[in-house]
């Protein structure tokens, strides 16, 4: 009987209900399919600060400074007392390609996972992350011989060889759902105060098309106006099951390919995204329609077209 080599990996999250954590599972089910001699040990299982299980938003230990900046980098320390002692590495998340210092400082021959991030960003900072994007680009090179990212922006913006940089990796488990033709909500949302898709924008969007008797489910952050159905951080499933009971969608104007934009592509869903991303969008599908996320007056005016 064969033995099966044993890598031990590093993840900040494995939850089954954050993009993170869904990211890395579908890595590691996807690596284990192609390697089957190969077996997976998970260095930080026990460690409180891996993101494991759903967390409710109360529970703040997942939004610290510690767990997004510094928790990473003392899996690179764990990682080369592995490798030290002769034992295949891999590092999966977080790996944002602006943080250099993870693929510098990583051990020799570390797998790593698929490379996140977002080209969306306020002018101030965008050329001090496009420097420590280009840094880290030349480090991967010389260190990598094929990598993953997690979508194809930087493929495209950085026009980056697509044999040795594998682009689209989150649409891996993609699929299409069957269809619920019981409809109990007109719009559905994923919001979060603290991003872009800002109160000021996204309550103006909602107030007019209420006034149309349009109505919204909200998944995250509460939006408290009369007419709408807040469900919170929920589960994973739970919002599949919401999602398939809503016709439209209104993305997230940070990402365009977020799991919750692929759960309402999965469930046949029409998904208004940022208008940014037209030029990285890959899938062209007549579900996908984009709005410019600032300009409320038009971005109504395209809404209630395309519903019409």
């Amino acid at each position: 009987m064969q033995t099966k080599k044993k890598v031990y990996y590093w993840a900040c999250d494995i939850s089954e209900n954050s993009g993170e954590g869904i990211l890395a599972n579908s890595f590691i089910k996807n690596y284990l399919q192609n390697n089957k001699n190969t077996i997976f040990e998970n260095l930080n299982y026990k460690d409180k600060y891996q993101k494991k299980k759903f967390i409710n938003i109360e529970k703040l230990r997942y939004e610290t400074i510690f767990h997004k900046y510094i928790y990473p980098f003392i899996g690179v320390v764990r990682l080369w007392c592995k490798f030290l002692n002769n034992k295949k590495t891999c590092y999966i998340n977080y790996l944002p390609l602006w943080n250099f210092l993870i693929f510098l400082l990583l051990p020799p021959n570390t797998i790593i996972g698929p490379i996140t991030g977002t080209i969306l960003r306020k002018k101030i900072y965008s050329k001090i992350f496009y420097f420590f994007e280009i840094i880290s680009l030349f480090i991967i090179k010389l260190r990598h011989e094929k990598v993953l990212f997690s979508h194809n922006f930087y493929i495209i913006c950085y026009r980056l060889n697509r044999k040795r940089f594998i682009g689209n990796f989150i649409f891996k488990d993609f699929f299409y759902r069957k269809k619920n033709k019981n409809k109990k909500y007109d719009f559905i949302v994923y919001f979060r105060g603290g991003e872009k898709l800002n109160q000021n924008y996204i309550f103006k969007i909602i107030k007019k098309m209420n006034s149309l008797n349009y109505k919204f489910a909200v998944i995250g952050d509460k939006i408290n106006l009369k007419g709408n159905k807040n469900f919170g951080y929920i589960s994973r499933r739970k919002a599949n099951k919401i999602i398939s009971q809503s016709k439209y969608a209104i993305a997230n104007p940070e990402n365009l390919y977020s799991y919750f934009v692929q759960d309402c592509l999965s469930n046949h869903l029409f998904v208004f995204y940022n208008k940014f991303f037209k030029n990285y969008n890959s899938l062209n599908l007549k579900h996908l329609t984009p709005i410019t996320f600032n300009n409320t007056k038009k971005d109504i005016k395209t809404i209630i077209k395309k519903i019409k």
